[in-house]
């Protein structure tokens, strides 16, 4: 993709920290704006290099920008599109990175708004967790709808696609539905384990001396940030029902065939669960 002058980046956390850095590393925008309401924050983006300049103030910070990146906490993204709408430069290209996209596409109806979800993150948080490898072979998610501009679209792909990401167009909805299994249900999954081996530990202390690597990498993402997942969960409460509703059915076959003593269907479990993981 062509150079872009002027790049913003509303939100230095993990995600908006990882693609300053990358921009950077692929020398695609030529000044990188890094936009926050922490001056901490703001200070330890500039000293790691992840932008070139930053203010707490959306206006000047998006003045003149040919690309904004909205990488603010999942409610926050339509509040900050709104204010910063009148102060873009005409053409100006915005995009986000939520992870739910159906509350944030229903508010937001510019054609030169183009929904984003780049699968890639840690249970890290932070400036300083960023790194320019992070999309590195990640899908990125892109939802463009009937009004989306063509030419708003492709420099948003183009550029997810120089960072070496692998982009897949989805309907906002398709979008919700899916990520519900792949992503919010295993974080409420990670979560209800660690919670329940809590609550057994102050029954019988012991168990915590019990923990194997299984145990740790099944609970990693557990330790994210309790806020975003709880603005996540509610953003997308009907699909993640949806999905828990089919994780207990699954559940109950697995107790009735452990019930039952039923060992060939138990084995046929497994190994159906390990040729499909194989794949991933």
């Amino acid at each position: 993709m062509n150079k872009l002058d002027r790049v913003t980046i509303v939100g230095v956390g993990l995600i908006g920290g990882s693609l300053g850095l990358a921009l950077k590393e692929k020398k695609i925008a030529k000044k990188i704006i890094g936009v926050g309401r922490r001056k901490e924050s703001l200070k330890i983006a500039q000293e790691r290099r992840e932008v070139d300049e930053i203010t707490t103030d959306l206006t000047s910070g998006v003045k003149d920008a040919d690309l904004v990146v909205i990488a603010t906490p999942l409610e926050l993204t339509v509040e900050t599109f709104r204010k910063i709408l009148p102060h873009l430069k005409k053409g100006c290209v915005v995009t986000d990175v939520g992870s739910v996209k159906g509350p944030i596409l229903e508010s937001i109806t510019s054609p030169f708004f183009i929904g984003g979800h780049p699968l890639a993150g840690s249970e890290k948080r932070g400036p300083q967790a960023a790194r320019a490898d992070l999309f590195r072979g990640a899908t990125v998610v892109l939802t463009p709808v009937e009004k989306t501009d063509e030419k708003a679209l492709a420099l948003v792909k183009s550029m997810w696609q120089d960072l070496g990401a692998k982009v897949l167009h989805l309907d906002w909805e398709i979008h919700d539905r899916l990520v519900a299994f792949t992503s919010h249900l295993p974080h409420i999954l990670a979560a209800s384990l660690t919670n329940l081996i809590g609550e057994l530990a102050q029954e019988e202390e012991r168990v915590l001396s019990l923990m194997g690597e299984g145990f740790r990498d099944t609970t990693r993402i557990a330790a994210g940030p309790p806020s975003m997942w709880k603005e996540i969960s509610f953003a997308n409460r009907e699909e993640i029902s949806k999905a828990i509703k089919r994780f207990k059915e699954i559940l109950s076959e697995m107790e009735e065939v452990l019930f039952r003593e039923e060992g060939d269907k138990l084995l046929h479990k497994f190994e159906k669960a390990k040729e499909t993981r194989d794949k991933l």
